[in-house]
């Protein structure tokens, strides 16, 4: 078994920042939590909220659909066409209730996202009966 980015990350400089946003991620019932290799990810049935990460120097929040959260949160960082960051060199840098309007507009994007993939799935069934 290897070990996981958790692991690493709950031991080293940023754990009590990881343990933080952790905490906010799993205060919403329906977030549920990965742990692999390369980071921690916190998803609901919809789709990836956030992957969490420790560099050298820095912690990494990225948006799993942060690019559609970018307008109204100009903080996030990166130019991909999906993913956005939020860089934290330290604890004293997290606004909690920011990170938790993020997370609950993320989840908003999240079951947009799943309804408007039904709506293209029945509007083209309803196509192909006619």
């Amino acid at each position: 078994m290897s070990i996981t980015q958790y692991a690493i990350d709950n031991r080293g400089a940023f754990a009590e920042l990881l343990q933080a946003i952790r905490k906010i991620l799993l205060s919403f019932p329906q977030i549920t939590e990965t742990k692999n290799a390369k980071q921690t990810s916190y998803h609901d049935r919809h789709g990836t909220i956030i992957m969490m990460r420790s560099r050298a120097d820095l912690f990494v929040v990225a948006f799993g659909k942060g690019a559609k959260l970018q307008e109204k949160y100009p903080i996030l960082e990166g130019t991909g066409k999906v993913v956005r960051h939020l860089y934290f060199k330290s604890i004293e840098n997290l606004d909690e209730t920011l990170l938790r309007e993020m997370i609950e507009e993320s989840i908003t994007l999240n079951i947009e996202a799943h309804e408007m993939k039904k709506l293209r799935c029945n509007q083209r069934n309803h196509k192909s009966e006619l």
